[in-house]
């Protein structure tokens, strides 16, 4: 059982009520029905997640966990019905590589487990084993415990820095919004030695939350998060060691890109074992993009672009090299496809230069957007996915010509009567466009 997140509980069958879109873009419309097959949250990249099972396929579907619209803590209600218990309850973890699969037990519902749990210590402990709040099953001091590069799915990866012990774990616990007593473990996925030894050459990160632009809430992938890149064999005998480390590298990597210090600290040289691509999706992602060069299918590149793949900066710089770049952004921010325009948006962001024209796309986009409302009755338009990522990508780029300005104040005026979260959105990028002038 995962955390508790408003009404939902897993093996029940849900009904959608309103249309909505996860993350990555994957869409779903209100009458759509499917069997809820995990949940919970994602704290290193700030996500809930909701394993929904539908028409025999299964979707992690991903909502950022500050959402100020959509499916999020405390509205899952206006998005979801809850139905009957499923009979046929179905196993949410992967069993470790030849073990046996135990009998099926009941569900439970979560109950704080027993304290006093030792440290571990050894590079993999068994299925299930419950390390508490550790994220890495080892002996080490905690403060040497960092992430690997996160990506989707319902379970964490962590190394440690010290030992190089890594960890795949799942977090369960209840958040006390109904109980009163709010607690959280980690119990370790059982992964064969394959799976362990390619996530040794991962890169592991560390991630500053705080860092982070604060224009307004919104979706986890388009928010840009301070990250420190560790080389995947880094070590360090003592936390004195671990933070002179830390200081070469933040100035090793200042003023470089992400596509750069991906490149510098992966050791991956080959795909990733399938029982771990079973178990966490993504890691191939990263495999593939680290594959791409320049010339490869375009449509390869831009799939991988998506801000959402773990790979993305390394397929959007690799677009960006091209002679064609320019056009083929401005194609995939007008595609009707959502994937093809968060791929032309990452383009965007990271164009370096700004291409001169920008200003007048991004115009042109915005005179071609809908003022409809929304389906589900939220106040807001439906296409406000849409004008929010022309709006971040104006402020991004700072692309800031006297005529987008005067499109933007425009706009905002137009706005006011359908949508005001948008209207909040435009002034914030005015302001950071043109600050108003300082009092002499």
């Amino acid at each position: 059982m995962s955390v508790t997140i408003d009404h939902l509980r897993v093996e029940h069958r849900v009904t959608v009520l309103c249309d909505f879109k996860d993350l990555a873009g994957v869409e779903l419309r209100a009458g759509e029905r499917g069997v809820l097959r995990g949940l919970g949250m994602d704290y290193a990249r700030m996500e809930i997640w909701i394993d929904l099972e539908r028409d025999s396929a299964r979707d992690t579907l991903r909502f950022a966990l500050r959402a100020a619209d959509g499916p999020r803590n405390g509205h899952m209600r206006e998005y979801f019905e809850m139905g009957d218990e499923v009979a046929d309850i179905s196993v949410n973890t992967t069993q470790a590589a030849n073990e046996p699969r135990e009998s099926q037990s009941p569900r439970e519902e979560p109950t704080r487990p027993a304290s006093g749990v030792p440290r571990f210590s050894g590079r993999q402990q068994p299925h299930d084993t419950n390390i508490e709040q550790l994220s890495v099953a080892c002996a080490c001091d905690p403060l040497f415990h960092r992430p690997l590069l996160s990506a989707r799915g319902e379970y964490s990866v962590h190394a440690c820095l010290r030992c190089g012990t890594v960890t795949c774990t799942r977090s369960l616990g209840d958040d006390g919004r109904f109980s009163g007593d709010a607690w959280h473990i980690n119990r370790t996925i059982g992964l064969s030695d394959q799976a362990l030894d390619w996530l040794a050459h991962v890169p592991r990160i560390k991630v500053d939350y705080t860092a982070a632009s604060a224009r307004w809430p919104m979706a986890a992938e388009l928010v840009r998060y301070s990250t420190l890149y560790y080389p995947a064999d880094t070590r360090c005998s003592t936390l004195e060691e671990l933070g002179d480390l830390e200081a070469s590298l933040q100035r090793q990597q200042s003023g470089r890109s992400v596509a750069d210090w991906l490149r510098a600290t992966c050791r991956i040289t080959n795909s990733p074992p399938s029982d771990l691509g079973s178990v966490i999706r993504g890691y191939g992602d990263l495999w593939e993009s680290l594959q791409l060069r320049a010339n490869s299918e375009v449509r390869d590149l831009l799939r991988l672009a998506h801000p959402g793949r773990l790979g993305s900066a390394l397929a959007t710089d690799l677009l960006l090299r091209r002679a064609d770049a320019f056009d083929l952004m401005i194609s995939a921010l007008r595609s009707d496809d959502g994937a093809q325009q968060r791929a032309g948006f990452s383009m965007a962001r990271d164009m370096k230069p700004v291409d001169p024209r920008l200003s007048d796309v991004l115009i042109d986009m915005l005179g071609a957007l809908s003022l409809e409302p929304s389906l589900s009755g939220n106040g807001r338009v439906a296409s406000w996915a849409k004008y929010e990522m022309v709006f971040l990508i104006a402020a991004e780029a700072r692309v800031s010509t006297p005529r987008l300005l005067a499109t933007l104040r425009a706009l905002m005026r137009k706005l006011a009567r359908h949508d005001a979260s948008l209207v909040d959105y435009v002034r914030i990028v005015i302001r950071e466009l043109d600050p108003p002038s300082q009092p002499r």
